[in-house]
């Protein structure tokens, strides 16, 4: 049990410490002088850069920040706060008055203001929190329910497409429009009658004779500043009240959602995004400043990439892309680095444009019964085929040579902790402290590169064993080896190592599968597929075993250590590549040279040359190894 709670407290408090310092009231003023930044950019006529602005101001600030406002006052408000973002963007991209952006603007700005004392105490004050600001020790922080979700989207989609039509010239047509989005959508889908039965008949009237006064007054409005304006508060209007609505209120609402419940999420906009974001780099390297240029496409990944989701929805699908995406990215940089041609890094950013585009596409079918199943099976069985080799190595050690009695304390108690702190990590990394992706990067690497350490000693401890005199006698059935504390331990941390390096991250895999799910049978077919991997990993486990049981001492021995010092090199690789991707260490490439990631062979020196030494030590033991066998 000590052992455990040393393993929580080494691997865990330098997360802990990180989030217990984090500053929540310095990111909300960053944010917002982001947003007077973007302000003064758009009175200045730049629209484009202004846009890149706010979006920087959610992709590299507020992101911090959704976590902890979902945790500690909703993640309704948290949805809300993230639409005014959404919204003020689409403000710039259309070109509307400066008034509008800055009003809007004001709004998200005093969102900060009202959830900076909670997330400072860290607790919602109950007596304060209204339906939306829902106490979470209540356990209720469900997000807007699916229906109210659409009629609201319906409702600004339709009011959106009125200023369109008022700014072409079309009164009529907007006229028309904000009625089809009064009577189609706010009447019909029974908006109207959750408001006056859960709220008050006054919101709900307040709500209808706005969009009355509207209609009326559109032949009178001279420019479509003035229409969106109005528009918008009483857009703002029905997403308070849809906020304020209690859960069981969603049974009232009547809305078609089945196409949106089995559509994947669309990441159309992290592909414009890391688009933006490489036009900059390049500019920024013709212009010679590399620095700034590595940093960029880095930030990218982190704050684009990352940040949204599309990672580790990506890897949930296909592991294969989710690497090739993070392998272009350190490319780039590596190629900035080493001065190549800006030829090359333009290739280099139009191969990663197609790559996440990919991504995109294959996201967006994502969502259906059928491949949420398949894609909880392949999880399961990619992220647990490697740490299954290892312990049926071990647990075939161990029976081969005669303690069975070990298998508790060294392979169930090394299993079960490191399945409880893949789940601990994963809570801790993605709810309680929203620690950036550079910290889980780094967590990541660091934890293949001690696994390469302990599996190098247990390679070497089970090859030297392969000649060992004692085993001769053991296959003659004379004696049976004891387990010394020191190896028992090697083996114990071999074991903990090889799960928990691949259960926080299918933890987090799972996770995002879950977002996929919008109904039952979506929740259905993840628990299946799961269950169904779950199985096969058994019976794999059992003929790995079988077999390692019936392989000759000798052979058995030197066949896993060949399979442990393989995994090692591999190991090495790939945390090399965590410390460049959590920008820990920048890569230096060699081109050329291709990316095998079956071996962990990445075109980088720095993951290169630990990799050469790890070779070579391995070829040296093992020849001092035989020389000695053959001397005894």
């Amino acid at each position: 049990m000590k052992k455990i709670v040393k393993i929580l407290l080494i691997l865990v408090i330098p997360f802990v410490l990180n989030a217990r310092t984090y500053d929540y009231e310095d990111l909300t003023n960053r944010v917002k002088e982001r947003f007077a930044n973007s302000l003064e950019l758009y009175k200045e006529g730049k629209a484009e850069e202004a846009r890149e602005v706010a979006q920087s101001a959610y992709f590299e600030l507020f992101e911090n920040l959704e976590g902890p406002i979902r945790i500690n006052v909703s993640s309704k408000k948290s949805w809300t706060m993230e639409r005014k973002f959404t919204k003020i963007r689409n403000l710039i991209k259309d070109n509307a008055s400066v008034e509008e952006v800055s009003a809007t603007i004001d709004s998200l700005n005093a969102d900060m203001d009202e959830v900076l004392p909670k997330l400072k105490s860290g607790v919602v004050i109950t007596a304060e929190a209204s339906q939306a600001d829902v106490d979470i020790a209540s356990g209720d922080e469900n997000e807007l329910d699916i229906k109210w979700q659409t009629l609201y989207n319906n409702i600004a989609d339709k009011l959106q497409a009125s200023v369109d039509a008022f700014k072409s010239g079309d009164k009529e047509k907007a006229k028309e429009l904000i009625r089809a989005a009064q009577f189609e959508d706010y009447r019909n889908g029974m908006v109207e009658v959750a408001i006056r039965k859960h709220i008050s008949q006054s919101k709900d009237g307040q709500i209808q004779n706005n969009m009355r006064r509207v209609i009326i007054a559109v032949d009178s409005m001279q420019s479509e500043s003035e229409l969106r304006a109005e528009l918008a508060k009483i857009e703002d209007d029905i997403l308070s009240a849809l906020n304020d609505l209690p859960k069981e209120a969603a049974a009232l609402a009547v809305v078609e959602v089945e196409s949106v419940e089995e559509q994947g999420q669309d990441f159309g906009f992290v592909l414009e995004g890391i688009r933006a974001e490489g036009i900059k780099t390049l500019e920024l390297y013709k212009s010679g400043d590399s620095k700034k240029a590595i940093s960029t496409i880095q930030n990218a990944y982190f704050d684009i990439f990352e940040a949204s989701g599309m990672e580790v929805r990506v890897g949930a699908v296909d592991n294969g892309l989710k690497t090739a995406i993070e392998g272009t990215f350190s490319e780039i940089a590596a190629l900035i680095k080493s001065g190549a041609d800006a030829d090359k890094v333009e290739q280099a950013l139009e191969k990663l444009y197609n790559e996440v585009e990919s991504g995109v596409t294959m996201l967006s079918d994502s969502g259906t019964p059928w491949s949420l199943f398949i894609y909880a099976l392949i999880i399961i069985l990619r992220e647990g085929a490697e740490a299954l080799i290892i312990i049926a190595a071990v647990i075939a050690y161990l029976v081969k040579s005669g303690n069975e009695k070990r298998l508790g304390s060294v392979v169930h108690s090394s299993f079960w902790s490191a399945i409880g702190l893949s789940f601990a990590t994963a809570f801790v990394m993605n709810y309680l402290f929203n620690a950036s992706g550079e910290s889980r990067e780094m967590l990541e690497g660091v934890t293949m590169l001690v696994a390469v350490g302990l599996l190098f000693y247990v390679g070497f401890w089970l090859l030297s064993n392969a000649h060992a005199k004692k085993w001769s006698q053991y296959i003659a059935g004379k004696v049976k080896e004891s387990l010394s504390s020191g190896s028992a331990k090697a083996l114990w941390f071999t074991v903990f190592l090889a799960v928990y390096r691949e259960g926080a991250e299918t933890v987090l895999f799972y996770q995002a599968l879950l977002f996929d799910a919008k109904n039952t049978l979506g929740y259905g077919a993840i628990a299946a597929g799961f269950a169904v991997g779950a199985v096969l990993l058994v019976i794999l486990f059992f003929f790995l075993r079988a077999g390692a049981v019936r392989i000759p001492i000798k052979q058995f021995f030197v066949i896993t250590s060949a399979i442990i010092f393989y995994m090692s090199v591999v190991f090495t690789g790939k945390g090399i590549m965590e410390l460049v991707e959590g920008k820990i260490i920048e890569p230096t490439i060699i081109e050329g040279l291709p990316t095998i990631t079956w071996l962990g062979v990445y075109p980088y020196l720095e993951s290169l040359l630990p990799q050469l030494a790890l070779l070579l030590a391995i070829a040296f033991g093992s020849i001092i190894l035989i020389k000695r066998a053959k001397k005894v």
